[in-house]
């Protein structure tokens, strides 16, 4: 049974940074019915090739919600849900040398 198991992931948006360096990456992943949806967000260098598989995700919560990113400076991100998340599976306070900050 080929492919069984497997996730499905769909990018969303991507919010470019103050000088445009770097992107938060949205995406939504669905793995079937027996693990619920999510979506996530990652940091990215402008150019580079966002991969689920390589690219590290800074937050997953459950289900496929929307989500607001406003940038404070190259080093510092907003991160907020709409509607507020059931569930968070990861929330980190950084991502490399940027400081995440959720509302």
């Amino acid at each position: 049974m080929s492919g069984f198991g497997a996730c499905r992931v769909v990018r969303q948006r991507a919010f470019a940074s103050p000088n445009g360096s770097q992107l938060v990456v949205v995406v939504w992943k669905s793995c079937g019915a027996t693990v619920p949806d999510s979506t996530q967000a990652s940091i990215l260098a402008r150019g580079r090739n966002f991969s689920p598989e390589s690219t590290p995700t800074f937050v997953s919560v459950r289900g496929h919600l929307d989500v607001v990113v406003a940038w404070s400076s190259e080093r510092a991100v907003r991160i907020g849900f709409i509607p507020g998340p059931e569930q968070v599976y990861k929330r980190d306070q950084r991502a490399g040398d940027v400081a995440i900050n959720y509302e």
